[in-house]
C-alpha cells in the first residue's frame, strides 16, 4: 500500500476544500448550490475508495502469492502438492477469485476477512456504475484497509 497515505493525503486536501465550498454556499443562502457541491463530495468520496481500495488489493494479492509460493517451497511433496496448481507469477493468480485469495491470507470468518468483503462488495457496487447517494468516511476506510493490511499473513 506505498501510495495509500499519499491518497489519503490528497483527498484531505480536496474534500477540506469541497466542505469550505460547500459552507460558503450555505452561508450564502445558495441551497442548489449548496447541494451540488455535496454531490460532488459524495461522488469525490467514491471515487477515492476506488483508488485507496486498489492500494489495498493489490497489497492482498502480494500477499497471496507470497503464500502460494511458500507453500510451493514446502518440504514435503504432500503440503506442496497443493499448492503446485496455482501460479504466483500469473496476473490474475490462475484464476483465483477475490474471495479465495483473501482466504489465503485472512482467516474465513473473522473480523477483517468479513469487513474487507463488505469493502469489496462496496468497491464492486461503485466501480460497476452504481453511485451512492451517501458520503463515504474515506479517512475512516483508509484507517481500516491499514488494520486490515497489518493482519495479513506473510509467508
Amino acid at each position: 500500500m506505498s501510495d495509500l497515505r499519499a491518497i489519503a493525503g490528497s483527498y484531505e486536501r480536496i474534500d477540506g476544500f469541497l466542505k469550505d465550498l460547500r459552507e460558503r454556499h450555505d452561508a450564502a443562502g445558495e441551497p442548489d448550490e449548496r447541494d451540488r457541491v455535496a454531490r460532488e463530495q459524495e461522488i469525490n468520496d467514491q471515487a477515492y475508495f476506488v483508488l485507496a481500495w486498489g492500494q489495498l488489493e493489490a497489497d492482498i494479492d502480494e500477499a497471496c502469492r507470497d503464500a502460494i509460493r511458500h507453500g510451493q517451497s514446502h518440504d514435503d511433496w504432500r503440503n506442496r502438492r497443493v499448492w503446485s496448481l496455482y501460479n504466483p507469477d500469473d496476473r490474475r493468480l490462475s484464476g483465483l477469485s477475490f474471495e479465495n485469495r483473501l482466504t489465503l491470507v485472512l482467516a474465513r470468518g473473522s473480523d477483517e476477512w468479513r469487513r474487507t468483503m463488505q469493502f469489496y462488495n462496496v468497491r464492486n457496487q461503485i466501480a460497476h456504475g452504481t453511485l451512492l447517494s451517501e458520503r463515504i468516511d474515506v479517512s475512516g476506510e483508509i484507517q481500516e484497509f491499514f488494520r486490515i493490511q497489518s493482519s495479513l499473513v506473510r509467508e
